[in-house]
């Protein structure tokens, strides 16, 4: 059969096949044999197609000798001819070389084709990027801890990354200070862990050695002599309860290069600045303190507390400069044009109360609801339910007090929505599973409803909906919970937002996230 055909049976009958074997091989291979290292001498056309190389090159040595084509069998010459498409009379030697692979081929050899090469990469993605004006952010900071300022507040909107941006730094200073620590320190549960989950994925992707995370927060055991790298995530409340230690801060002072504080304005809460301050300077150099804000104030009106918050970040504060990406004077409306935050609708919940105290400090001083709570429930559920109408998927409300937000849940279950209630006395367990369920990838409508618990480091970028049925005279504790609905769309997030709020949106700050942004400017 044609398809047996090989170049040994060319080899077999051509007259061709002495000349084709190299002298020095045929002689080694005799050697070979002599000394017993292999059976017998090879015929000669298993030498001579030994000798004749690769296939292109077995292909042309056997047309320069004229064992090509003028050699073959007419049979396969008319098979090797049809193959080729050149009909008997165009089988020449010329032809049969310009097909010399095709040739090879025919004749029993592996087929000669490059591999297809993958084109190099033209462009390389982080694993842990920051968006341009985060860049700039860090840019800024390192730039002033180079030039000796010790304090210092990033000033950046809620949604806009300020966690994801500094712990970027952290590796940062981690990676070029091996053998000292950072400090974090946060107010709460949800900041302090969100914190130390975030740095475990910062880390993997920036890092250059295995560091530790180290947890003092909520009674979990941990030694201070033992940290020499890594980040230390701290609640201010386990720090100060171990002050009077003999050497206890200046000894954990001196292990740490930065201390990070979260929610930075309070940091000048009596029962927590000293010994902030005693931490930063047990070190030479003192280590600096970078501080964290989406609202750089205490008050609405402007204290001294206000000007006790820029006095201790040195006046120093760190704005988002969106300017080099041709973004407006705000950086609020840059971001909201870009798609990094979402654009909020504020409506106001129910009638306003007959309170016309002005907002005033960064605790909540709350006011009374202004309505009957029979009154206010109805108002709550009724605005809960028009969201989820308008196709609102994910729905967070601020209730007025834990008893409130349990009945609220309470009725928006009973009318056949997914709802849940956490507060402060909440297990953890519990907790935990109801933030779960809620940031669930399922299509339904969740509501979750809490009193004074995910006012902070709580996450949930596809939250579109917020009812602020808390009354507050506080613009930090309002801006708060209005951050927690308004990720935009390059964040995981929405391209719009609804907030409904028992607050007077009128009142200057409360009504624009633009305006709570810059309300504390002067003082900076």
């Amino acid at each position: 059969m044609t398809s047996n055909y090989t170049i040994f049976d060319l080899l077999a009958v051509s007259t061709h096949t002495p000349s084709l074997i190299d002298a020095r091989v045929a002689s080694t291979v005799a050697g070979l044999v002599r000394d017993s290292l292999v059976r017998e001498v090879p015929s000669e056309p298993v030498l001579a197609a030994a000798c004749l190389g690769d296939p292109l090159s077995a292909v042309r040595r056997l047309i320069d000798v004229g064992a090509l084509p003028d050699e073959l069998p007419e049979e396969q010459r008319r098979s090797l001819s049809a193959r080729l498409s050149l009909g008997s009379a165009g089988l020449s030697a010329r032809g049969v070389l310009a097909h010399a692979g095709q040739v090879a081929v025919f004749l029993g050899l592996p087929e000669t084709r490059g591999d297809k090469a993958d084109p190099p990469p033209k462009s390389a993605g982080p694993a842990y990027g920051l968006f341009p004006h985060q860049r700039r952010t860090i840019a800024e900071a390192r730039s002033l801890l180079r030039k000796g300022k010790t304090r210092l507040l990033l000033h950046m909107p809620t949604g806009s990354g300020k966690t994801r941006t500094t712990l970027s730094m952290v590796c940062d200073f981690l990676r070029e200070q091996e053998g000292r620590a950072v400090l974090w320190f946060a107010s709460t549960r949800e900041l302090l862990d969100q914190a130390a989950r975030e740095f475990h994925r910062a880390w993997g992707a920036l890092g250059n050695r295995e560091v530790p995370i180290t947890a003092a927060w909520g009674g979990q055991e941990w030694c201070g002599g033992d940290l020499t790298d890594g980040l230390l995530v701290a609640s201010l409340q386990t720090i100060y309860a171990r002050r009077t230690e003999p050497g206890f801060l200046r000894d954990l002072g001196r292990r740490v290069g930065l201390i990070i504080f979260d929610e930075a304005h309070q940091a000048v809460a009596p029962t927590y600045r000293k010994v902030v301050q005693q931490l930063s300077a047990a070190a030479q150099p003192i280590t600096p303190i970078i501080g964290l804000s989406a609202t750089p104030g205490r008050t609405f009106v402007g204290s001294s507390a206000d000007e006790e918050l820029a006095e201790f970040f040195e006046h120093t504060k760190i704005e988002l400069d969106t300017s080099q990406d041709g973004g407006t004077t705000s950086p609020v409306h840059y971001l909201i044009q870009q798609g990094y935050l979402a654009e909020p609708e504020f409506r106001l919940l129910g009638e306003l109360p007959d309170d016309k105290d002005e907002p005033s400090a960064d605790n909540d001083d709350s006011p009374e609801l202004g309505m009957d709570e029979n009154d206010y429930l109805n108002e709550v559920t009724g605005a809960t339910l028009q969201l989820i109408k308008e196709s609102h998927r994910r729905i967070i409300v601020f209730a007025a007090s834990v008893e409130l937000a349990h009945v609220i849940a309470a009725t928006l279950r009973a009318v056949g929505v997914l709802a849940d209630a956490v507060d402060g006395t909440t297990s953890p367990e519990i907790r935990d599973t109801a933030i779960r369920m809620y940031k669930s990838a399922s299509p339904v409508p969740r509501v979750l409803v809490n009193y004074g618990v995910l006012t902070t480091g709580f996450d949930a970028p596809q939250t579109s909906g917020v009812v602020i049925a808390r009354p507050t005279r506080s613009l930090v504790l309002y801006s708060q919970m209005v951050g927690r609905g308004i990720r935009g769309p390059k964040a995981g997030g929405n391209k719009k937002a609804v907030v409904v709020t028992v607050v007077d949106p009128t009142v200057p700050a409360f009504g624009s996230i633009a305006a709570a942004f810059t309300h504390w400017e002067d003082l900076w």
